[in-house]
């Protein structure tokens, strides 16, 4: 497989030189002369939006043309009669796109259909998914895709009403759920209070970091395993977990995978990464030679029982965007990354939903709680123990707040919920 890895990977940076106007500028004479990937230039989300026009490799696509076509009245139809356009959610605060030509979207989809396979889902499976309302994203319009296998299957989404997909999901009764995995706390919630009755076997989440709490969640209520995908807008699906759930398998048949420090080093396999770069290789229409993800990976150092001869992903510890930077006990600073800081409110008895937001001098905590409970209560714990948390790392915030509101709204095209947000913050930090 390494070696048909290596043959396509020639063959994509010599179709990018050739082919975009972008590359042959970028790493042309590189190549020319031997170079090898780790010495090309590093590709990021911004560089893609300023040179999309000459990146890509049909002189007819435009990202102006792409940007109207996603604004259109029919966002999830193809461009030009030929392509699949998507964007991402901006979750990270730049707003990307991608184009997928018909050879390249159907590699898509048939790497998510061996990744179900790995997990025992086929074509008689009773699978849905509750992803994102907008065409515009990624994850609706796969989900659009399996469905055409499975007819049966509701159109659910993560912005309609909770009554409403409760019902759906009664009648259906799923042995497996794709969504993201702060809405299997969501649909924990309900079948714990006896609105939701349900007996899933599996849930497959995606689009967020995957934390022990909702693996925890999904035994505690339905004895289910949870198996995290890799989905990226721009790239399409790398990855999945078997049933072990023991880390990412990835499709080195499809892309390459590089786990790099702040610098653009490599780390070796078990050493946690500042970023991931991934180099396409099935895409001749938009070639992403070196694209940088913000995600904070480590790589497995063991193969997996299962036997898939992909390597893993052993961890994905969360996005680089979600870091908070403390004044440090004796002086400088301390990076910590929220993810740190999940446990004492997962562990917070009717706490619903939570976001962080930094200050110039601590944190803002958000939360949502369950009808009935004290918030005030529950406050005074969250800000007790996440104070706890961060000194047992030296790092010592001037202020934690933490404010209550009715809901916290998912955000962008993905509907995801936002870990860290910028703009909450604001207001207080100008007090």
């Amino acid at each position: 497989m390494l070696s048909h890895q290596r043959q396509e990977l020639q063959s994509t940076l010599q179709h990018a030189v050739h082919s975009s106007p972008y590359y042959r500028d970028a790493i042309g004479t590189l190549l020319a002369r031997g170079a090898a990937l780790e010495e090309l230039p590093v590709l990021t989300k911004h560089a893609l939006m300023e040179n999309f026009d000459r990146i890509v490799t049909d002189d007819r696509l435009k990202r102006l043309l792409v940007e109207r076509h996603l604004d259109g009245a029919n966002p999830g139809s193809l461009l030009l009669g030929e392509f699949n356009v998507a964007a991402t959610g901006g979750t990270t605060g730049e707003r990307g796109i991608t184009a997928f030509d018909g050879a390249a979207w159907l590699t898509a989809i048939a790497n998510m259909v061996r990744f179900q396979k790995i997990v025992g889902i086929d074509e008689t499976t009773r699978s849905m998914a509750v992803f994102a309302s907008s065409p515009v994203h990624i994850s609706h319009r796969i989900g659009a895709e399996l469905r055409a296998i499975r007819p049966k299957a509701p159109g659910l989404n993560v912005l309609m009403p909770i009554e409403a997909i409760v019902e759906a999901l009664n009648a259906y009764q799923p042995e497996v759920i794709s969504t993201y995995p702060s809405f299997v706390r969501v649909l924990a919630a309900e079948q714990r209070a006896g609105r939701l009755r349900i007996k899933p076997r599996l849930f497959r989440t995606s689009a967020e970091t995957l934390t022990q709490d909702v693996r925890d969640v999904a035994v505690e209520t339905w004895q289910a395993t949870v198996a995290n995908s890799y989905v990226c807008t721009e790239a399409g699906p790398m990855g999945h977990e078997c049933l072990h759930a023991d880390g990412l398998h990835l499709a080195e048949d499809a892309f390459v995978f590089e786990v790099v420090d702040a610098d653009n080093r490599p780390v070796p396999d078990g050493t946690q990464g500042s970023k991931l770069l991934v180099t396409t290789l099935t895409n001749c229409t938009l070639p992403l030679v070196r694209y940088e993800i913000s995600d904070i990976v480590t790589m497995a150092t063991e193969p997996c029982p299962c036997g898939l001869p992909f390597w893993r992903i052993a961890s994905i510890a969360g996005r680089r965007e979600e870091m908070l930077r403390f004044a440090r006990r004796g002086g400088g600073t301390v990076d910590v990354h929220a993810h740190r800081l999940r446990s004492p409110l997962t562990s917070t008895t009717g706490v619903r939903q939570f976001q962080f937001a930094p200050l110039t001098d601590g944190l803002v905590i958000t939360i949502s709680v369950f009808p009935g409970v004290d918030a005030d209560a529950v406050s005074r714990k969250i800000e007790s123990a996440v104070r706890a948390a961060l000194n047992a790392v030296d790092a010592q915030p001037s202020r934690i707040l933490v404010t209550v509101v009715d809901t916290i709204e998912r955000s962008g095209s993905g509907a995801k919920e936002r870990l860290v947000a910028v703009s909450t913050a604001h207001g207080l930090d100008e007090k």
